[in-house]
C-alpha cells in the first residue's frame, strides 16, 4: 500500500516538477512519510523513477485497450475519431499524460534509453489498436488504399503537434484545433467514394 502511494506521489512530482527538480524529500512529504522510510521500498530516486515510468506506460496501454471493446460496434470514422480524442484528451489532461509528454520531449540524459524504449513499446501497442481499424476501413472501401505505416505515421504526427501546442494555447483553442486536425486528417484518408 505504501509502495503504491510512493509511486502515485512520485508520478505527480515528476510530472509537474521534472526529474531534477524533484527530491526524495518532496516525494516523502507528498506521501506523508519520513524520507528514510522511502528506502524500505526503493533503493534510490532513480529506482522510483524507473518504476513510475513502467507504471505510466502500462496505464496508458490499459487505458487504450479498454477503448477497443467500447467502440467495436461503431463505424470506422467514429472508431478512429474516438481513439484520436481519447489519446489526445488523456495525454493533455491527465497526470500520466503530463509525465509522458515531459519525459518523451525532454528526457533526462541518464534515462534517455529507457524512456525511448517505453515510448516505442507504447506506440507499437497503439498501432496494434488503430492498425486493424485502418485496415478494416481500407478493406471495406471507407479509407483510401494507403500503406498502414503512412496512416499511423500521419495519425501520430498530428497528435504530437497537438501535444506541443498545448504549451502555447488555452483549452478552448486546443479543442478547436483538435477538431480541425481530425477533420482534415479524415478528409485526407477517406476513400473518394465516401466524400460528402
Amino acid at each position: 500500500m505504501t509502495e503504491q502511494r510512493i509511486i502515485d506521489a512520485s508520478l505527480e512530482c515528476f510530472a509537474h516538477s521534472g526529474y531534477q527538480n524533484t527530491s526524495l524529500a518532496d516525494i516523502a512529504d507528498k506521501v506523508g512519510i519520513k524520507k528514510p522510510s522511502l528506502y524500505n521500498h526503493f533503493s534510490s530516486k532513480e529506482a522510483i523513477f524507473l518504476r513510475v515510468l513502467d507504471e505510466v506506460a502500462q496505464k496508458e496501454l490499459n487505458h487504450l485497450k479498454g477503448f477497443t471493446e467500447y467502440t467495436k460496434d461503431r463505424c470506422i470514422k467514429e472508431q478512429i475519431h474516438e481513439v484520436f480524442n481519447l489519446y489526445v484528451d488523456h495525454m493533455s489532461y491527465s497526470t500520466e499524460g503530463a509525465f509522458f509528454k515531459r519525459f518523451t520531449f525532454f528526457p533526462p540524459e541518464e534515462f534517455a534509453d529507457e524512456i525511448h524504449q517505453v515510448f516505442v513499446r507504447t506506440e507499437e501497442q497503439v498501432i496494434k489498436i488503430i492498425g486493424p481499424i485502418f485496415q478494416k476501413g481500407i478493406d471495406s472501401g471507407v479509407i483510401r488504399p494507403l500503406h498502414l505505416n503512412e496512416l499511423t505515421s500521419a495519425f501520430y504526427t498530428i497528435i504530437d503537434g497537438l501535444f506541443l501546442e498545448e504549451n502555447f494555447y488555452d483549452r478552448a483553442t486546443l479543442v478547436e484545433r483538435q477538431r480541425a486536425s481530425f477533420k482534415i486528417f479524415w478528409l485526407g484518408i477517406q476513400a473518394a467514394s465516401q466524400e460528402e
